[in-house]
């Protein structure tokens, strides 16, 4: 089987991929090659999205089991996947900290081969992955029972299910994943008996870099922290498919034992009395060996008479509890309780198996030296032939491992790792639950401002050491509510009032809200550095008005971000209007979408005149007319446009059409050139293809650069000056000339302005509208002129409205004018005086 290669496809501007190789073997679903030759399955699934995170190249590789684990020990591979922990493999494997998968190990059978258990097992060929953890534990364990087994070795899973499948061997042992498909494939059955929970986990060598498996680690525990996120999808794309037996093989199996019962009774009768004493001695044969076998087994077994006097008990009973035959207390027990009672279960126990005959459940149980484990106990009365009790037989099996295991599982699904506070998963159902018993609640989403700053500044061992400080500060505050984590810096505080009132409820959460934002401006110790925060708070109140868990996240988010957009280190209360402005937005954004690339926008065309009212160029503006909701304003829609990322499309359909027009109007033989101005938002001239998209477009419509002019306004110098400046002289260069739009309403810096390689600098509107009444106005416009004319640039006026206004201007020194006083923004076809 050839071996497969996966490429991340990193940026262009990134370092190369680093190339791992990945052993993969033949254990489906969890790891294997398709008949197409591809590496698949849950594992490799898992690689793979890990892989295109980190930008790793990946090249899997086939071999067998033990050749895999030989190849990554000695660092031909760098990867294995699906490999369990145990102490020979640690010294020398890498393992990381974070599990792949959980599983445990199954006993598959032939469905002609009766396993019901561990008895069952005797003279039966059972097949073992070789080398394999659950090998040797299963090894061990029918060798500690005394039951003889002839355990077949394996060096491929699915060829030991082929094996079973076709008699040569009576079941195999492999894990729930790989057996669980497997089963159904090869048409086997599973068994009751399932044993050695284990964790599973992607491995290196010892001469690996610890970064590989580090990466590993981070995505796991960010992944298996989220319970809707893609971890929790892969494990339910590999699961179980439909395994009921058909209805014609019940029918088979019953015929079949119709007929194994007859021949069994015509054997009975032609035997008569000497079989029936054969059959009976050799019962109880069996029986008596049985029961030896399973007195002497890895499970803690002891007897007692009707007097609950103990009789014998084996020595894994002695083992586990500590009480030698003569050393256990009166009653036959060892103290234990349930783990929702505090007192001793004993005398309870007994009166149950008095009752019912039989007890069995999860106790936990005091060994001889105090300590405690949690086992499962079975107590089972036994009659003689009349009827009366003669013994107890108890049984403990030890499962403090398991359910270690199942804390843990629990903690990862239900718990944030980092600051042991509740995580959304568990959130969700504790809002559920409150809403649907109708109590009145309040629900706080907050925030910490600029703890992005805080992060880059001093690391995130110090951001985390922040977050667990503030998840105790709200668990303090809170009191009895709940306070969840959702993830990063945000937090949800939920308040139950059952008895209060809507309006009570209200200003009780305001106040609260205000507490949270004091307490999170209190200093905060970081390792002996004092730092302080601020937080924005959003408050939705659970009134009953039947708004579901979704609508109660929806509703607290777009308080909290209401809250930072009225300055941050506040807090605002959900109120309808929000939703409403946020449906327009949403709306506004969908109709626009649609809009670009349609017939929806249209390019009218403001003429610039100077002085003399000669037309010394033209602005290009976009106009979108909806069929749904009419003519739209720029105001409106440029700023969703921006929010969105839809100004870059919209942008260059723009400055396409303004070069069309330009060549139109541009065509030889006109005695004075039209220059059409086109607008450029920040977003557009932050892109890193911002100048090729230009000149490109310029190649492909024909236009002379001449005839074109670029408008920036100051917010696209603000992230990075020296790019802008870079950019700017390369358009330049190719003959455009750049504007600087409504100066003096941005950052009006004059050092950067000294910088800028521009040709004309435009004084905004707002200035021009009050400038015959505002001094201040007046003096804005002279000291731009004056600054204009000292850079030696041009200088013009937009919104110029009135023939004073102009006048005014005039004197001022500015004789560039654009406004209604000179013309509306037309379409091409509408616009008069090119000719």
């Amino acid at each position: 089987m050839a071996a497969c290669a996966q490429t991340a496809s990193p940026n262009s501007a990134s370092p190369p991929a680093k190339l791992l190789t990945v052993g993969v073997y033949q254990n489906p679903p969890k790891i294997f090659f398709d008949g197409e030759g591809t590496a698949t399955g849950l594992h490799i699934d898992l690689i793979r999205l890990i892989a295109e995170r980190e930008h790793w190249q990946l090249r899997f590789v086939p071999c067998e089991w033990q050749a895999c684990l030989q190849q990554v020990e000695s660092g031909q591979l760098d990867l294995l996947p699906d490999v369990a922990w145990n102490e020979q493999r640690a010294k020398v494997l890498q393992f990381p900290a974070v599990p792949a998968l959980y599983s445990w190990s199954i006993l598959y059978r032939n469905r002609s081969v009766a396993i019901n258990s561990v008895f069952d097992l005797k003279d039966k060929k059972i097949g073992l992955l070789e080398n394999s953890v659950q090998a040797n534990y299963f090894r061990n364990l029918v060798e500690n029972s005394g039951i003889k087994v002839q355990l077949v070795p394996l060096h491929n899973i699915e060829a030991g299910f082929r094996m079973a499948s076709a008699g040569e061997i009576d079941g195999i042992i492999a894990s729930q994943q790989a057996g669980d498909m497997l089963a159904d494939r090869y048409k086997l059955a599973d068994t009751s008996i399932v044993f050695q929970p284990v964790k599973l986990f992607f491995v290196s060598g010892r001469q690996q870099p610890p970064e590989i498996l580090a990466a590993i680690d981070r995505t796991l525990s960010q992944w298996q922290a989220d319970p809707g996120s893609i971890y929790f999808d892969i494990l339910r794309k590999w699961g179980r498919g439909n395994s009921s037996i058909p209805a014609y093989v019940w029918w088979l199996l019953g015929g079949a034992l119709f007929l194994l019962a007859c021949a069994l009774l015509i054997a009975a009768y032609l035997k008569r009395e000497v079989a029936r004493r054969t059959a009976r001695l050799q019962e109880s044969e069996i029986s008596l060996r049985i029961a030896a076998a399973a007195f002497h087994s890895s499970e803690a077994i002891w007897v007692m008479d009707a007097r609950r006097k103990v009789l014998d008990a084996n020595a894994a009973f002695t083992e586990l509890t500590g009480y030698r035959l003569h050393e256990l207390p009166e009653g036959g027990l060892p103290p234990c309780q349930r783990d929702e009672d505090s007192e001793d279960f004993r005398t309870r126990l007994w009166a149950l198996v008095q009752r019912d005959g039989k007890w069995q459940g999860e106790l936990r149980v005091w060994r001889k030296d105090g300590a405690t484990f949690c086992a499962v106990v079975t107590l089972t009365a036994v009659a003689d032939p009349n009827g009366r009790i003669s013994h107890y037989v108890g049984t403990q099996v030890d499962i403090s491992s398991q359910k270690r295991l199942q804390e843990e599982t629990r903690q990862l699904a239900f718990y944030d790792p980092l600051t042991g506070l509740p995580n959304r998963r568990l959130l969700l159902d504790k809002i559920g639950a409150a809403s649907s018993q109708g109590h009145a609640a309040a629900l706080f989403f907050i925030d910490m401002d600029n703890f992005k700053d805080l992060n880059d500044a001093l690391g995130h061992s110090i951001g985390d050491r922040l977050l667990c400080l503030i998840a105790a500060r709200l668990k303090e505050l809170a009191g009895e509510g709940l306070v969840a984590r959702l993830g990063g810096d945000e937090f949800v505080v939920l308040c139950e009032q059952p008895q209060a009132g809507s309006e009570v409820v209200q200003d009780a959460a305001l106040q609260f809200g205000q507490r949270i934002v004091a307490a999170m401006e209190q200093r905060f110790d970081l390792n002996g550095l004092s730092h302080f925060a601020t937080c924005s708070v959003g408050v939705t109140l659970m009134q009953g008005d039947g708004a579901s868990v979704e609508d109660l996240l929806r509703r607290g988010d777009l308080a909290m971000y209401a809250a930072k957009q009225k300055g941050r280190n506040t807090c605002c209360v959900f109120d309808q209007q929000m939703e409403q402005a946020l449906h327009f937005r949403t709306g506004l954004e969908s109709d626009l979408r649609r809009a670009i690339g349609s017939s929806q926008f249209q390019l009218h065309y403001q003429p610039q005149r100077d002085q003399a009212g000669r037309l010394i160029g033209v602005e290009a503006l976009a106009r979108w007319n909806s069929p749904f909701r009419g003519s739209v304003s720029p105001g409106i829609f440029i700023p969703v446009a921006e929010a969105s990322g839809l100004i870059l499309p919209l942008g260059h359909w723009v400055f396409e059409q303004a070069c069309r027009q330009a060549v139109r109007w541009n065509r030889p033989g006109r005695r004075q050139p039209v220059v059409i101005a086109v607008n450029v938002s920040a977003v557009q001239v932050r892109q890193p293809d911002f100048v090729p998209c230009i000149l490109d477009t310029l190649k492909a419509t024909g236009a002379d650069p001449c005839h074109l002019k670029l408008e920036l306004t100051e917010s696209a110098m603000v992230d990075d000056v020296q790019a802008t400046i870079d950019k700017m002289l390369e358009l330049k260069h190719h003959g455009l000339a750049l504007s600087l739009d409504d100066f003096g309403t941005g950052y009006s810096s004059l050092s950067l302005l000294k910088k800028l390689p521009i040709d004309q600098l435009k004084i905004d509107q707002s200035f021009v509208r009050e400038l015959l009444f505002a001094p201040s106005d007046v003096a804005i416009a002279k000291s731009v002129i004056t600054l204009g004319d000292a850079l030696g640039l041009e200088v013009i006026a937009e919104g110029v409205e009135t023939r004073e206004q102009q006048q005014f201007l005039a004197a001022l020194g500015c004789t560039r004018y654009q406004g209604y006083l000179f013309g509306r923004p037309v379409p091409a076809e509408q616009f008069e005086g090119l000719d």
